[in-house]
This record gives structure tokens, C-alpha cells and sequence, in this order.
């Protein structure tokens, strides 16, 4: 009888979990499919587990309370989820004030506002509006 003891592996760690978001001003259920496609192909390449995206149709810029974004906030924080995933920050609002009270309200909750978009880390950002945004999944 062999008594060597065979090394256990690591555990696999399991997939942070996001939930996604969609925010336009109108209400192209084409464009909204495209872009529920991207943030679930953007999610399965980072090894994320893409729980829900919400979606926001026909939302003026400056508006901050709006109906899914009330229910994303409310999931993450039951949830304990690792972020909130968005294709860019425009989809939390093209104002910064309005993007960056979004951004608070996430990261209040524990957790952080990734971009599908953002360049690779190391790389310059040459939009000054997402500079102040949360790094890429990338970088996390």
C-alpha cells in the first residue's frame, strides 16, 4: 500500500460576481441586445460571473434616481457583489457629477464600477470623463 500523500490543488477561487448595467436615452431594443451580449462576452473572457444586467431605457443624463439603477444598488447590497459592470461610463452618465454620485453609491456598497471599454492597464485613457472611473476588470 502506497502512503505517500498526493498534494491537494488549490481550490479554484470562485468567479467575482458583477451585475451588469445599461443606461440609454432611448429605447433600441436591438442596441440594448448588442450590448447585454458585449458585457456577457466581456464577463466570460475575465473569468466573472455575470449574475443580472439591468437596464434603464429612455434616462436624461442628469438624472440619478432611476428604476433599474434603484434595483442594481439594492442587489449589489444584498448580494455583496464584487461590482457593477458597464461597457463605459457614459452608461452611468456622460455628466461627471451625475457619474461620479453613481460611482459613490457603488463603492458605499463595497463594491467598484468595472468598465468593459477600458484600455489594458499601463495604457493612458485619452477621454478626460473616464479617468475618474473605477479601473478595468483588467487591472482588478
Amino acid at each position: 500500500m502506497d502512503s505517500r500523500r498526493t498534494p491537494m490543488s488549490a481550490a479554484p477561487e470562485p468567479a467575482k460576481v458583477v451585475y451588469g448595467y445599461i443606461s440609454l436615452e432611448h429605447a433600441d431594443e436591438a442596441e440594448i441586445d448588442r450590448l447585454h451580449d458585449q458585457l456577457a462576452r466581456h464577463a466570460r473572457a475575465e473569468g466573472l460571473a455575470l449574475a443580472e444586467v439591468f437596464v434603464d431605457r429612455c434616462v436624461p443624463p442628469g438624472r440619478i434616481v432611476r428604476p433599474g439603477l434603484t434595483v442594481l444598488l439594492e442587489t449589489v447590497r444584498r448580494s455583496e457583489a464584487s461590482g457593477v459592470l458597464v461597457m463605459d461610463v457614459d452608461h452611468l452618465s456622460p455628466l461627471p457629477a451625475v457619474r461620479r454620485a453613481i460611482e459613490v453609491e457603488v463603492e458605499t456598497l463595497g463594491a467598484q464600477v468595472f468598465t468593459a471599454t477600458a484600455p489594458p492597464a499601463g495604457h493612458s485613457q485619452a477621454d478626460p470623463r473616464t479617468r475618474a472611473a473605477s479601473p478595468s476588470l483588467r487591472s482588478a
